[in-house]
């Protein structure tokens, strides 16, 4: 931004209104040069710890990326008995491609291509849910303890082009269902698939045999094909000695069918903001010039509609749809509410029918931390009369990110569960609470 400078000089006589006048000229004042622009003050997490790829020293075609998991809760309230859980997930993910390192806009067709292996190890009490009374795991890791082979797939990237295509062995998400803004959720109700309960789906870490086509219309729009077959889904899960996978024996073919729309007006810039003496707050025009301008990292998802379908042929069909998006209300830096449901017609094949949620979540909700992230939300499943005498179970969920660096996280959570439904008989509404541990090298 150019600034003006008035320059004011006092003289006595005819030399000394000639130089006030000079110095006023027009000629002065275009040739005088503006003074220099301060870039705002960045906040960003700090560097991550040494990672494995770093530690291994792995060459540019290759990444490997570690991560752990744990999902610590406990219900002092409500349910059929008061208990606690231990429950975690270690997640090995290896891409190996010789694009890794280079820009798309420079690929040869060779460089597109990658191998993708994704292994699972998840240790701890994956039952914890039915002990109290409640129908729907409280945690997103719950599953069976044991070892999960959950991908193995060639991929072609689109780059700068418009097609995608993977096949192998693969998981419908995080092609299909998952919802970016979930991902901040540790109920399993909301944390990216909707609920979805359709038996036999290959959802994360269960796999299947199966291939995925993505066309891209425009950077903005995409249009994605799935097709899965289900009676390999227990078959592979057990690939690695897991004894008991909880999905049980299924039969046929799953196809899915997606678009996604992520407007780039919606995109997770960096976010505006003002350093004043309560710290970092959102700063709005009418309040005049912000005197220490800050850009805080963004942590919050892309704007985002998606909605799809599915078809078995065995196990029952179903629609689903969500929406992301920037609420518009003053909270914290910034925000996204999210509307999300899903909806499977055959009652009889699927233990909740019906999912419908939405929530909000906001980054920078206290001035002195910016980067930390607070999250809401509420739910409803609803169940099958045909299956449970229960009409539905809901669940409510209040969460707080405190992102320590680019490696670690802690998230206290605390989730009320209206209606539990899982025991014969009623049971008082749960109370739980609890923090999730995130550490990826």
């Amino acid at each position: 931004m150019r600034q003006q400078r008035r320059l004011r000089r006092r003289g006595h006589g005819l030399l000394g209104l000639i130089t006030a006048l000079a110095l006023a000229s027009p000629a002065r004042c275009a040739d005088a040069e503006p003074a220099p622009a301060h870039p705002p003050e960045s906040i960003s997490l700090s560097d991550p710890w040494p990672s494995a790829q770093e530690l291994l020293r792995l060459p540019d075609w290759m990444e490997l990326e570690l991560s752990v998991t744990a999902e610590p809760l406990f219900n002092p309230l409500g349910g059929e008995r008061s208990a606690g859980s231990w429950i975690q997930q270690g997640t090995l993910d290896l891409t190996i491609s010789s694009g890794l390192n280079k820009a798309s806009d420079t690929w040869q067709e060779l460089d597109h291509w990658q191998l993708s292996v994704n292994v699972n190890h998840d240790a701890g009490d994956a039952y914890y849910n039915t002990a109290i009374g409640a129908l729907f795991p409280l945690q997103q890791v719950a599953y069976p303890a044991g070892f999960y082979f959950s991908e193995l797939a060639i991929q072609r990237q689109h780059g700068d082009g418009w097609l995608n295509v993977k096949a192998g062995i693969l998981p419908i998400n995080p092609d299909f269902v998952e919802v970016p803004v979930l991902g901040n959720y540790v109920h399993s109700a909301f944390n990216n698939t909707l609920n979805i309960t359709v038996a036999g789906l290959p959802i994360n870490p269960y796999p299947a045999y199966g291939g995925v086509v993505t066309a891209h219309a425009s950077p903005e729009l995409s249009f994605r094909y799935g097709l899965f077959d289900l009676s390999s889904t227990d078959t592979l899960s057990r690939w690695l000695g897991l004894a008991d996978s909880g999905i049980g024996l299924s039969s046929g073919v799953a196809q899915f069918l997606q678009v996604d729309l992520m407007p780039s007006a919606m995109n997770a810039e960096p976010l505006p903001a003002c350093r004043t003496e309560r710290g970092v707050v959102r700063w709005s025009q009418r309040r005049g010039v912000c005197p220490a301008p800050v850009s805080v990292e963004n942590q919050l998802p892309d704007g985002l509609f998606s909605l799809g379908g599915f078809l078995t042929s065995e196990n029952g069909n179903g629609v689903y749809g969500s929406l992301t998006v920037p609420s518009g209300l003053p909270l914290g830096l910034g925000d996204r509410l999210w509307l999300g449901a899903s909806y499977s017609p055959d009652a009889s094949l699927v233990i909740a029918p019906t999912f419908v949620g939405g929530g909000l979540v906001v980054q920078g909700p206290l001035p002195g931390r910016p980067l930390d992230v607070a999250l809401l939300g509420i739910g409803r499943g609803g169940l099958s009369n045909q299956l449970l005498s229960s009409s539905y179970e809901g669940m409510l969920e209040l969460g707080y990110r405190i992102q320590i660096n680019q490696s670690l996280n802690l998230q206290p959570t605390l989730q009320w569960i209206f209606n539990p439904s899982e025991a014969v008989q009623s049971v008082p509404g749960i109370l739980a609470a609890g923090v999730q541990i995130q550490l990826n090298f």
